[in-house]
């Protein structure tokens, strides 16, 4: 299954442009309509132009996204990869894009620092510690992910044109 550095440059652009992960793996699979295995072929060249090591997408999905229907689930599990291995994929790295706007959670070293829970940490034993950490990550993490989607939506947004104001009733 070969993976053109063309088409690689063109999934980049669009995703820099504002296409979600389902419109790049309807970009695939017409630019390899009627190539066997393009579930595989579309894990590879997420892979190749965006550091993703792993798409969970079937055969099914990728019919279903040829065909113009959407994969919510991939804005969940691959569009917060896409984004955070940016630097791995993307030289040009120049103001302008919608990724611009998003900066990576800075690791949160020692959750005793938070105000919050300065006074109680030290009573907690490691498991309560543990798992406290374990939801400020996931919390963080959740943050991150809403803040990525939000950032993809204004950019859709913004290349919607503008519809006409309809009056009420008309």
């Amino acid at each position: 299954m070969p993976v053109h550095p063309l088409v690689v440059s063109e999934l980049r652009s669009l995703f820099k442009a504002g296409a979600t992960p389902s419109a790049l793996v309807r970009r695939v699979a017409e630019r390899h309509a009627g190539e066997a295995a393009l579930d595989g072929l579309v894990r590879a060249y997420f892979r190749v132009a965006f550091a993703v090591p792993m798409v969970r997408v079937g055969p099914e999905q990728v019919r279903h996204a040829a065909a113009g229907g959407s994969l919510p689930a991939l804005n969940v599990t691959v569009l917060p990869r896409m984004i955070e291995a940016r630097p791995q994929w993307d030289d040009a790295a120049a103001g302008g894009c919608w990724l611009d706007s998003l900066a990576a959670p800075e690791p949160l070293t020692d959750p005793g620092l938070i105000p919050e829970l300065a006074t109680s940490w030290d009573r907690m034993d490691d498991g309560a510690k543990v798992y406290v950490a374990r939801l400020i990550g996931a919390a963080r993490a959740a943050q991150g992910h809403v803040g990525a989607l939000a950032a993809l939506a204004e950019q859709l947004q913004q290349q919607v044109a503008p519809a006409a104001p309809r009056a009420i009733g008309a």
